[in-house]
């Protein structure tokens, strides 16, 4: 799908797209489930076996997955715009990072502010967003992404099943990990401390280990992406999407999946078919469209809020 048969301005509704997804786990996923002691939990989903068996399956949700995308469609929408620094009411960064908030009772929809939202700004729409008294659903399905093993051979994609790792128990793809922060006394920081009478005034601390339990790289996992009667400017928002959290790195996509991404953790080899989307294209007019409306999206958003 390319701009040239689509345009960007409409609202007609566009056949389904479906991007599958395949990764390569390049460093260890961490994916949280609470914590034992000092240890991460790794998320994982019960999974009734053929046999009547029930496993524990680690998995990352599509939750996590569409947080990614939405972050990097905000992000996206802040540069292009050129959104000064502490410029925007706190209601607005809520809906554009994490999908807003509702504020009013009342199921009144305002149909006309929502078509103007999926027509000017058909990043939120995509997403789906909370405002007012309307929760908005968005156009975009996000799947869980599961581990190719043994316990999910039942489920599988075709272009996986004969996948070597399809016989694997699923507790080959787990590991751990572990960090240490630091007592930075006896560092160069350590000068910093203030001195009272001669001696340090902190109280006494020690080295602290945690462990994390992580999916280990090497693993291969799938999951996908699905437009449902996307617009034009919906799809065009999804190539955005892809091509900010999923950047060509080294002559391949990569995605950053979970948690600990900060300190190298989740880190992915991505594959992807995107199904004739013409993302170079798709990006340059979506770029477009956002500069020509600068000032009516910046008034749009404090509208959406109220």
């Amino acid at each position: 799908m390319t701009v040239t048969d689509t345009g960007l301005a409409g609202l007609h509704a566009l056949p389904d797209v479906h991007i599958p997804l395949t990764l390569t786990v390049l460093d260890p996923i961490s994916h949280g489930a609470g914590t034992s002691g000092n240890t991460q939990l790794l998320r994982t989903q019960d999974v009734l076996q053929p046999d009547g068996r029930r496993v524990a399956v680690p998995y990352v949700s599509g939750n996590s997955l569409r947080h990614t995308l939405r972050s990097a469609l905000a992000w996206h929408l802040a540069r292009v715009l050129d959104v000064a620094e502490q410029s925007l009411p706190k209601t607005v960064v809520d809906l554009l990072w994490s999908g807003g908030a509702l504020s009013e009772t009342g199921s009144q929809v305002d149909l006309a502010l929502a078509r103007r939202v999926s027509s000017d700004l058909p990043a939120l729409s995509l997403m789906g967003y909370s405002a007012r008294s309307d929760i908005t659903a968005g156009t975009l399905w996000v799947d869980n992404v599961h581990v190719v093993c043994a316990e999910n051979a039942f489920r599988l994609p075709g272009h996986l099943a004969g996948h070597p790792h399809a016989v694997l128990p699923g507790g080959a793809m787990r590991g751990e990990a572990f960090g240490t922060r630091h007592d930075v006394r006896g560092s160069a920081v350590d000068r910093y401390i203030e001195l009272l009478g001669g001696d340090l005034v902190a109280p006494p601390t020690t080295q602290m280990i945690y462990d994390l339990q992580v999916i280990k790289p090497g693993a291969v996992l799938w999951g996908g992406l699905t437009l449902s009667c996307p617009t034009p400017g919906h799809v065009a928002a999804l190539a955005v999407a892809v091509d900010e959290a999923m950047p060509v790195v080294s002559g391949r996509r990569v995605l950053a999946l979970g948690g600990k991404r900060s300190t190298g953790y989740g880190t992915c080899a991505v594959e992807a078919d995107f199904a004739g989307v013409d993302i170079a294209s798709l990006r340059e007019a979506y770029e477009a469209h956002l500069r020509g409306r600068r000032d009516a999206i910046l008034a749009l958003l404090s509208e959406v809020v109220g």
